[in-house]
């Protein structure tokens, strides 16, 4: 086989390989979904109907109380009233639950496609077959970084260091070990 079709084969390999571990655990491990935890973003309010005289709506204070209880839990939100007017406040907790739940799903992900990446990458290099030893290896690189990208944004910078000091040696190691021969 032509160098060009080794390296076509293993591209192909690395990005079908990938794509088919994130489609896998979409399939087996569903996301939340921030409908289950929270009617609707937008502020549903009735819309006043055009009445003889306007509504003069008084001004409302949120409650010291409500802001201390409601500090980092969620965020204080109005209730209306028919005519459009706020009656009163709450504390609205759906989207901390939410973040919560889909930060636990995002670092699972993160875990799964870590520990396929990994052991595919080990297979892969392990294989005799070039392409297929290569794309394999470049899945299970892909994969990671699936994982990774998944978890990122709740990763503490040394988390992301040692990721990428953890990668780079591997790399490296691969690299020198399969070159080599």
């Amino acid at each position: 086989m032509s160098k060009l079709k080794q390296v076509f084969l293993a591209i192909a390999i690395a990005i079908v390989f990938v794509f088919f571990v994130g489609f896998g655990i979409l399939t087996f491990y569903k996301a939340p979904k921030y409908e289950d935890f929270c009617e609707d973003r937008y502020i549903k309010r009735p819309v006043p109907m055009p009445l003889k005289e306007p509504v003069n709506c008084t001004s409302m204070e949120v409650d010291e109380n409500l802001n201390n209880e409601c500090k980092d839990k969620g965020y204080i939100t109005p209730k209306y009233d028919e005519n459009g007017c706020v009656e009163s406040y709450y504390c609205e907790t759906c989207e901390k639950e939410y973040n919560d739940i889909r930060e636990n799903y995002s670092r699972n992900v993160f875990i799964i496609a870590t520990v396929i990446g990994v052991v595919v990458l080990i297979i892969g290099f392990a294989l005799k077959i070039a392409s297929v030893s290569s794309g394999l290896m470049g899945g299970g690189i892909l994969a990671i970084m699936y994982g990774t990208i998944q978890y990122w944004t709740s990763l503490p910078d040394y988390g992301r260091f040692t990721i990428f000091g953890i990668t780079l040696a591997i790399l490296i190691w691969l690299g020198y070990k399969k070159l080599k021969k």
